[in-house]
């Protein structure tokens, strides 16, 4: 009774320390037959995305930031073909020119003047509007495009996709995170320290946009961050001997959820105004406390492991207690004449097995039996 007690103890504790992650909330949603059971499988407040309160989805920038709602962080959007992002950009920011591989985006002005621009391919003519609140434009799918608060206050925009996972590519960061020498050829032989110096200062977006824009609204450029910069291997490495720093080794940041690293290898973040700092994984946030979240996440860790120990024991003496009882008693004996209800004269030598499974077949017993 206690070990039984011990196991749903731990099972629970394992549960309700893991939720179901998005990943497996979506894949689930994925391959749901009909609409109906989709709806099914999300409570009702999950059908409701907060843009104001997120701690998914967010990518920053010295500029302003966005907050995007889509498969990756808002399991509700499956099925439906579409997702949506929320623009937040201060003074001067600029949301830098980008693409969405899979989707056409509908960008409207809530508040705030934007300059918007695109390209949609090669030979086309670049288009280039002045949104006022209440003003929405329409950006193919594939099309370079960008988004500038040329103004001094904030500005707001809501960009609508036709899918629920749009994509996007920050076209300087991707472009020249190619292999120098290539991106040194395609800018005309600049040299290969050239493409690697520019590739160090591409921002983070959102950036802040033009000069003219900054001194107009009284404002100075600061060191921006750069870590949305593209990783680097063997085959996009950067030139021998490149004095500049160094490009991340991981992917760039996506809109998913951040969580705590547990790895001991050091890591390099970068505070605001663009110094930055090494650092490991801890278990005390930055105020010195511990971190609930790591705690959480090693307590549901334990307790899976507990649970695994429970389950082998509880295996280990089930499986010890049948070979005890298939084992008990089996010995060989013939049945007599009361398997031959015809008489005597018409009964047969039978052989019979007691034990945990009784069988009779109509076989002699072994030689050397009773």
């Amino acid at each position: 009774m206690m070990l039984t007690t011990s196991l749903y103890l731990s099972l629970a504790l394992a549960l309700g320390a893991s939720a179901q992650s998005v990943a497996d909330k979506v894949a689930a949603l994925r391959i749901a037959p009909t609409s109906n059971d989709r709806i099914k499988l999300l409570n009702d407040n999950e059908f409701v995305f907060d843009f104001l309160h997120q701690s998914t989805g967010e990518t920053n920038g010295a500029g302003g930031h966005t907050v995007a709602a889509s498969s990756a962080n808002f399991p509700a959007v499956v099925g439906n073909g579409m997702a949506m992002t929320i623009g937040f950009l201060g003074p001067c920011g600029i949301n830098t020119p980008h693409v969405h591989p899979r989707a056409t985006e509908f960008n409207f002005v809530v508040n705030g003047t934007l300059q918007a621009g695109l390209l949609v391919e090669n030979g086309a003519r670049f288009i280039f509007n002045e949104l006022q609140p209440g003003q929405a434009a329409i950006f193919p799918r594939g099309a370079i495009h960008f988004e500038f608060n040329n103004g001094c206050e904030d500005a707001l925009f809501v960009a609508a996709f036709n899918d629920e996972d749009p994509g996007v590519d920050q076209v300087a960061q991707r472009f020249f995170g190619l292999p120098p020498a290539i991106v040194n050829a395609a800018m005309g032989d600049i040299g290969v320290e050239q493409v690697a110096g520019l590739e160090a200062k591409i921002p983070d977006n959102i950036a802040l946009g033009t000069d003219e824009c900054l001194q107009r609204c009284g404002l100075k450029r600061p060191d921006q961050p750069t870590a949305q910069r593209q990783p680097r291997v063997s085959a996009n490495a950067l030139p021998a001997g490149f004095a500049g720093p160094a490009a991340p080794s991981s992917p760039p940041a996506t809109a998913t959820m951040s969580l705590p690293s547990l790895s001991p290898v050091p890591v390099q973040t970068v505070q605001a105004g663009g110094a930055s700092v090494n650092g490991g994984a801890s278990l005390t946030g930055p105020d010195g406390k511990p971190d609930p979240l790591v705690l959480g996440l090693l307590i549901a860790v334990c307790a899976l492991g507990v649970g695994y120990l429970v389950l082998a024991v509880v295996w280990f003496v089930r499986s010890r207690r049948e070979r005890q009882e298939r084992t008990r008693g089996g010995v060989y004996f013939r049945t007599g004449a009361a398997f031959a209800p015809q008489g005597l004269e018409k009964s047969q030598p039978f052989e019979a097995y007691e034990g945990s499974h009784e069988r009779v077949t109509p076989y002699d017993a072994p030689s050397g039996t009773a």
